[in-house]
C-alpha cells in the first residue's frame, strides 16, 4: 500500500447504530465500518499518512502494534476492494441490467433455427409474481420434466399471457428429445435432452418475472415467515442455505423463497417467488429425512453440470402476501462444527448483505442508499454456524419468538 492514501473523492457516509456506512455512487458500492475502520477513516480523511495509522490506533484502542496494524492492512484492504480509495474499482458490483438465466446461452441459440409454429401435444399455464406465462409443448415427455420443477406454479387463469413459450421437440436416441425453446417466437435455448429441460425452463420463467418486478434488490436468499416475523436467510452457493430453508419450511414456517429474495422499491416488502427447493445430488440423503418423497423425484441435469432433484412447496405452506423483514440470519453449514448463533452488527450485515445482490434495478444514490440504512436499522441480525439442521431450527426459534 502506498504511504498515502487518498480516499474516493465522492466517499459519503451514512450513521448505522455506532457504525458507519461508506457509500461511493462513483464506485456503486458501500461497506459498513466498525469503531476502528471508521477512526482510521477519519484519519485519513484528515492526511494521516498511513506509516502513522498504526501509532494512532494504537493510542485510541490500547492495543498492541501487531493487532493495529492487522487493523490498517485489513481495513485499508476492505476500501480497495469496494472502489472507496480513488483510483480504485471494485471487484465486483451488482448489476442494474437485467439478469440473465444463464451466461453461456449464447452458444447453445446459434444452433437454433428461426421460429415455425407447430401443433402442440400440450399446454400449461403458469403464474409467477406477475408473469402469467402460456408453455406450448411439442411432446407430453416435455411437460412431464418441465413440471416436475414448475408445476406447483400452475394456474387455472385464461387471461391473455404476458410470455409465451414455445418448446419444439426432435427425438433422438433411445427415448431422447433434444428440445428447442422459443420466448415469443424468438430463439432462448436448448436442451440437448429431456434431463436438462426442466432448469432451463425455470430459469426462463423466473428470470422474466424477477425483470419485470418492481424491486430495488435482488438478494440470493432464502426467505420464511413465522407469524408476522421474516426471516431473510442471505448466502452464497453450497452454504446450506437451500437445506435450511426446506427444514424450516418443514417445521412450520411459511415459504416465500429459497434462492430469490426481492426486496420491493419502496416498501421493502418481500413477495413470494415460491420456486421449488433445488437440492444437489449431495443433499439428497439430508433431506430425505425431511422429505422421503425425494427419493422419487426426477432427476435433473443443470448446464452447471450440477445434478439436482426439485422439492416443490406445499400450498398451504406458501405465504402470498409480501413480508416485511424482521430477522437477517447469514448461514454457513460446517460438518461436525457446533451450531451457534451469534448477533451481527447491522452495518457488518449490510456489507455481507450486498455481498448476496444478484442485481439492483437502478443505480445506487444518497436518497436509495439513506433509505436501505433506515430499512436495516429495524432488523435483528445474525450469522449462523451450522451443522445440525434440528439444532439450527431450535435456535432460530429462539430469537424469532422472542418478543
Amino acid at each position: 500500500m502506498a504511504d498515502t492514501v487518498i480516499l474516493s473523492p465522492d466517499l459519503a457516509f451514512f450513521p448505522l447504530d455506532d457504525d458507519l456506512v461508506a457509500f461511493s455512487e462513483r464506485a456503486q458500492s458501500l461497506i459498513g465500518l466498525n469503531a476502528t475502520a471508521a477512526f482510521l477513516v477519519r484519519k485519513l480523511q484528515e492526511g494521516t499518512p498511513v506509516l502513522d495509522l498504526t501509532g494512532a490506533l494504537g493510542r485510541k484502542f490500547a492495543v498492541t502494534d501487531e493487532q493495529a496494524d492487522g487493523w490498517v492492512t485489513s481495513t485499508l484492504e476492505a476500501l480497495d476492494s469496494h472502489g472507496l480509495l480513488a483510483g480504485s474499482s471494485p471487484a465486483a458490483s451488482p448489476s442494474t441490467q437485467n439478469i440473465r438465466a444463464l451466461t453461456d446461452r449464447d452458444d447453445r441459440q446459434a444452433e437454433m433455427p428461426p421460429f415455425e409454429p407447430f401443433v402442440p401435444e400440450v399446454e400449461g399455464r403458469y403464474r409467477l409474481l406477475g408473469t402469467y406465462a402460456l408453455i406450448r409443448y411439442r411432446a407430453q415427455a416435455q411437460k412431464r420434466m418441465v413440471d416436475a420443477v414448475i408445476g406447483h406454479l400452475k394456474s387455472e387463469e385464461r387471461e391473455t399471457p404476458n410470455l409465451v413459450i414455445d418448446i419444439s421437440a426432435t427425438p433422438w436416441g433411445d427415448k431422447q428429445i433434444s428440445s428447442n425453446i422459443y420466448c415469443d417466437g424468438k430463439p432462448e435455448d436448448k436442451a440437448h435432452r429431456l434431463s436438462k429441460l426442466g432448469p432451463l425452463v425455470k430459469g426462463l420463467l423466473w428470470v422474466t418475472a424477477v425483470n419485470s418486478y418492481d424491486f430495488l434488490l435482488n438478494l440470493h436468499a432464502g426467505v420464511v415467515t413465522k407469524g408476522s416475523k421474516c426471516v431473510l436467510l442471505p448466502a452464497e452457493s453450497g452454504s446450506g442455505k437451500s437445506s435450511l430453508t426446506a427444514a424450516l419450511t418443514h417445521s412450520g414456517y411459511r415459504y416465500l423463497s429459497d434462492e430469490v429474495g426481492l426486496i420491493e422499491r419502496g416498501t421493502f416488502r418481500v413477495p413470494a417467488v415460491p420456486l421449488a427447493v433445488c437440492v444437489k445430488e449431495s443433499g439428497w440423503e439430508l433431506m430425505g429425512r425431511l422429505y422421503p418423497e425425494i427419493a422419487t423425484l426426477p432427476i435433473h441435469r443443470r448446464n452447471d453440470g450440477k445434478i439436482v432433484r426439485y422439492i416443490p412447496p406445499k400450498p398451504a405452506a406458501v405465504q402470498s402476501e409480501p413480508a416485511l423483514v424482521s430477522h437477517i440470519i447469514f448461514p454457513r453449514y460446517v460438518a461436525g462444527k457446533p451450531t451457534r448463533l451469534e448477533p451481527l452488527s447491522r452495518s457488518a450485515a449490510f456489507t455481507r448483505l450486498m455481498d448476496q445482490c444478484v442485481a439492483l434495478s437502478r443505480r445506487l444514490d444518497h436518497d436509495n442508499v439513506n433509505d436501505m440504512i433506515r430499512w436495516i436499522a429495524q432488523i435483528d441480525c445474525y450469522a449462523l454456524t451450522f451443522s445440525s439442521l434440528e439444532e439450527a431450527i431450535s435456535i432460530i426459534n429462539g430469537v424469532v419468538d422472542r418478543q
